[in-house]
């Protein structure tokens, strides 16, 4: 089989360049002059120490310096510049950027409170023995219907540790607290059925619930602490006055003929808080 002959065409050299936007060129007759400035100005700048002839870098610092003499430098490429456009921020999304930066800039103001949570029920002070009787009778009531309730009552009537099926116990709030939770989860209403299958969907409406809870709840601290600031301010402004320096003007002394609807008398702390 005859040799194949590959001839290697020599590549183009670069030819002379366009001036660059953006990059100052100073003339080449003042370039020695140029540089003795960059040294002198940035003499304890280690990034200019290549300017130094016992530097590694000098020499390819003057190689360089050599190509753009004669034209042969490497200018940025183009497909750099045009990366760098890519990156600028359009109008729609500076305007979406505006928009974003104005809903961050204002303060938040809820119109009403969050609804309560349904199958949160802090648990009272009692032993354990009696908080497993209080939640095992809702859930039995829960499952059989108010006619398992009634017949409860008359037949453990008489023992103290039914007591809280009583409206007039202390833990019959809780007791019923808890039969609603256990009657919604046992049999739940087509509403809530419904509301669970679309939240299950969409998650963004289930932060965005809890993103209103938690700027309420940041909401009312501050409005606790500004109230706290102002008592605080009354108090320090009560204790700032001298109550034993006083002056007597004059004194009105009412006869027992005089009967009328008087205002009451003003006590010292309604009349710092009207100061």
């Amino acid at each position: 089989m005859p040799a194949l002959e590959v001839t290697n065409a020599n590549p183009e050299e670069p030819g002379p360049i366009n001036p660059v936007v953006g990059i100052i060129y100073p003339p080449p007759e003042e370039w020695p002059e140029f540089e003795a400035r960059i040294r002198q100005n940035e003499l304890g700048n280690p990034k200019f120490n290549f300017l130094n002839a016992g530097d590694p870098y000098h020499a390819y610092y003057q190689h360089k310096v050599k190509d753009f003499r004669e034209g042969k430098g490497q200018e940025p490429s183009s497909g750099l510049n045009q990366a760098i456009s890519k990156l600028s921020v359009t109008p729609s999304a500076q305007q979406k950027q505006q928009e974003i930066l104005k809903q961050v800039e204002q303060p938040f103001v809820p119109k009403e409170p969050p609804p309560e949570f349904e199958f949160i029920a802090d648990p009272p002070s009692i032993s354990a023995l009696d908080l497993d009787i209080v939640k095992l009778t809702a859930q039995f009531v829960a499952r059989n219907g108010r006619a398992f309730l009634t017949q409860l009552m008359n037949r453990e009537q008489r023992n103290f540790q039914f007591d809280f099926l009583r409206p007039q116990h202390s833990l019959f709030q809780y007791f019923t607290k808890l039969l609603e939770q256990y009657t919604k989860v046992l049999i739940p209403p087509k509403s809530m059925q419904q509301r669970l299958r679309d939240e299950a969907k969409s998650a963004l409406s289930v932060l965005e619930q809890v993103k209103y809870r938690a700027e309420w709840q940041k909401y009312q601290e501050a409005q606790k602490a500004k109230e706290e600031e102002i008592l605080e301010r009354e108090r320090i402004a009560y204790a700032q006055i001298d109550w034993h320096d006083f002056v007597v003007v004059e004194t009105v002394d009412y006869q027992p003929f005089e009967i009328g609807n008087f205002p009451p008398p003003t006590t010292p702390r309604r009349w710092a808080r009207g100061f």
